[in-house]
């Protein structure tokens, strides 16, 4: 029976744990704790991965990096679960690495660079910046390593395939329903109503284009006096603590505040955080993703939220897949998939296709 093998490495940083453990960090040289778990059989196959479970041949003795981008986060640790579902279940090893924070694109470029060099059949990675790694995945790509984006697209098209939501159209579904919401509240048209937006990160091209896409869904159909703060957007770095820091800013700064984005998971578990410790019951949100914060807001009749939920479980799975698919010399169908995205309230947290995708 094959291992799933789960390596956690920084660069800059040494982050140590075991799968399913919260990591710590340590000073010092760049350290590596393996973690390693034997499956006696397989589990069964969730919803949230669209693709028959079977051993395939192709894929006996490869070797598939995983390089996601926050060790430990509850988004990251669902998609790592589907690739270690799919080593599982393929026959493959799977090695899992990734950064502690957001910001630590030189700890990326590292991990990718230690993938190259250990000649792995395939990565799959979710670039941490679509600008700053693209070079980087270009040269891996080209090497003959094939390279399968998840969740995140550098800005040329030189990888083999790419999984992901599309995220113009995701940031326009949160804006349709945080207007639905306000006016469902009694907010006027005439009322002035004030929305902000904090980000992981501005060199992400994923959460770029859920907020692109957020604005122009909203300018076209907000009320004139509901007002996005674009001039005050927020970058927490992928740190919960500034997250929550930024969210209690805006509600001492803004009295006119109505709503809260959250583009991703760590800026929506800090507006999660900073709104009820501020007990702040009458702000609507709409969030990234499906945390045990945003799932405790939801299930409460107290706050007004939803959350736009993906399905990494699926992008985990089948970037694997894909990954030894290409390494058997096989083609791909579509170079880009839309993985999509299911909007998650109260009304339908419960349902068995919701849980499906939030509890793969």
């Amino acid at each position: 029976m094959r291992k799933v093998t789960a390596v956690f490495l920084a660069a800059a940083m040494a982050v140590t744990g075991l799968v399913g453990c919260s990591s710590k960090t340590t000073g010092g040289a760049a350290a590596t704790t393996v973690a390693e778990t034997t499956s006696a059989a397989a589990p069964e196959k969730s919803e949230g991965a669209k693709t028959e479970a079977k051993t395939d041949k192709k894929a006996d003795g490869k070797t598939i990096y995983v390089i996601v981008k926050v060790l430990g986060n509850q988004y990251w640790s669902v998609l790592q679960a589907g690739a270690e579902q799919a080593g599982r279940e393929l026959g493959c090893n799977v090695v899992v690495v990734g950064t502690a924070l957001e910001s630590d694109i030189e700890g990326q470029l590292t991990l990718l660079q230690n993938a190259v060099s250990a000649q792995a059949d395939g990565i799959v990675i979710a670039p941490l910046d679509s600008v700053s790694l693209d070079a980087p995945i270009t040269e891996a790509n080209n090497s003959g390593i094939p390279v399968v984006l998840v969740d995140t697209v550098i800005k040329s098209d030189n990888y083999s395939a790419a999984l992901l939501t599309n995220n113009v159209e995701a940031g326009k579904t949160a804006a349709e329903e945080l207007i639905r919401r306000l006016k469902t509240r009694g907010i006027k048209d005439t009322e002035e109503a004030q929305i902000a937006i904090q980000v992981g990160s501005t060199g992400s091209q994923t959460i770029n284009d859920r907020v692109k896409g957020f604005n122009d869904y909203w300018d076209a159909n907000a009320p004139k006096s509901w007002m996005v703060l674009k001039n005050d957007i927020k970058v927490n770095d992928g740190d919960i603590s500034r997250a929550v820091g930024f969210c209690q800013d805006f509600i001492t700064t803004y009295p006119n505040l109505k709503a809260v984005f959250g583009p991703n998971n760590g800026s929506t578990v800090g507006f999660v955080t900073g709104i009820t410790e501020s007990g702040r019951d009458d702000i609507s949100m709409v969030g990234f993703d499906f945390s045990a914060e945003i799932e405790t807001m939801i299930r409460s009749e107290k706050y007004d939220v939803a959350s736009v939920v993906q399905r990494q479980f699926y992008m985990g799975y089948d970037g694997v897949k894909t990954a030894i698919e290409l390494a058997a010399g096989d083609g791909v169908k579509d170079k880009k998939i839309d993985t999509g995205v299911i909007l998650v309230d109260k009304n339908n947290v419960d349902d068995p296709k919701v849980q499906s995708v939030i509890n793969p």
